[in-house]
């Protein structure tokens, strides 16, 4: 197995929980991928390492707005099984290979994530309506609480198949053929790439407020 049996319990229920907190519960930001492929890693005992596929993958998603009822990719669980299995599979050579792989599996989780958010509010519309005579404080709790449940659910359902993808790749695929390439490079370049597409959010009017921003925190970076 690419993670024991508790660490993808762990790792699961991890995801589960991510997936709350893109809309059903608390919306903290622990679903943003840097966040969550974080908590991955740390879940196999290796933050680092989950932070590195978090890097790639919060830039890749820059330009993802979750607002009101948009279609989006879903960065949450996803990034969670990507940064537990990279974590806990790094190899001692073709590190950057093995962090690609990652990150493409993530990134076709995140497609069919958005898509399954959307079916979970299709039926959330269909399951809250109201029964004919009314309804209890009792039934009206659990119409509340279902819908959270079933996000959890999803979430975890996520998470478990990008386990399971990622460790079937890696073991089916000789990442130690690839041509070596520096860690440092893949997070640099997804930087820029993500930069590049945030700044469309912006607007040309707003490029100098963004470049400004982008100053500033180089030279809080430098400083520290």
């Amino acid at each position: 197995m690419i993670l024991s049996a508790a660490q993808t319990v762990a790792v699961t229920l991890i995801g589960g929980v991510v997936a709350l907190d893109g809309t059903s519960v608390g919306q903290f930001m622990v679903s943003r991928p840097f966040v969550a492929a974080a908590l991955g890693g740390l879940a196999v005992g290796r933050p680092a390492e989950g932070i590195a596929a978090g890097v790639v993958l919060e830039a890749l998603h820059l330009a993802v707005l979750p607002v009101g009822a948009a279609r989006y990719p879903e960065g949450g669980p996803p990034a969670v099984a990507a940064g537990a299995v990279y974590a806990a599979n790094v190899p001692p050579v073709a590190q950057a290979a093995t962090l690609l792989l990652a990150v493409l599996v993530a990134l076709a989780l995140e497609v069919a994530g958005g898509r399954s958010v959307a079916l979970l509010r299709q039926w959330n519309v269909r399951f809250a309506g109201a029964p004919e005579g009314g309804i209890s404080p009792g039934r009206l709790a659990g119409r509340q609480l279902a819908p959270v449940a079933a996000d959890f659910a999803r979430g975890a359902l996520l998470t478990l198949a990008g386990v399971l993808a990622l460790g079937w790749l890696l073991r089916a695929i000789d990442v130690s053929g690839f041509p070596e390439l520096a860690v440092g490079t893949i997070l640099r370049v997804s930087m820029v790439a993500g930069l590049a597409s945030a700044l469309r959010l912006f607007g040309r009017a707003h490029y100098r407020l963004f470049l400004a921003g982008a100053a500033a925190g180089v030279v809080v970076a430098w400083l520290r």
